[in-house]
């Protein structure tokens, strides 16, 4: 589950790059999230198996988008199901290392 992952996330306005930082302890998982701009720190995220579960909330100059996150690891993809305050999205993020 450790690694940098980058992703598209398709909206009314366009496609939105981010990345994704995450890194294990066990069963707990932290990391950041990258997107428009700004960093959102991921804290006490779960890990089991291979999937992983965060909450948590995105935040720029127009808007705070709030988030539950599952993934599931498959090979060096992600595979995110996340419901916002904004709608649910499914997207994949691949591993660059």
């Amino acid at each position: 589950m450790d690694g940098i992952y980058e992703t598209s996330i398709k909206t009314p306005m366009g496609p939105i790059q981010a990345k994704i930082y995450l890194k294990t302890n066990g069963n707990n998982l932290n990391g950041t999230i990258e997107m428009m701009g700004n960093k959102s720190d991921i804290v006490g995220g779960k890990v089991e198996g291979n999937k992983c579960y965060i909450s948590g909330n995105l935040k720029n100059n127009m808007l705070t988008l709030q988030y539950n996150i599952v993934a599931e690891l498959v090979g060096n993809k992600l595979n995110i199901y996340a419901r916002t305050n904004m709608g649910e999205f499914q997207l994949q993020a691949n591993k660059i290392k």
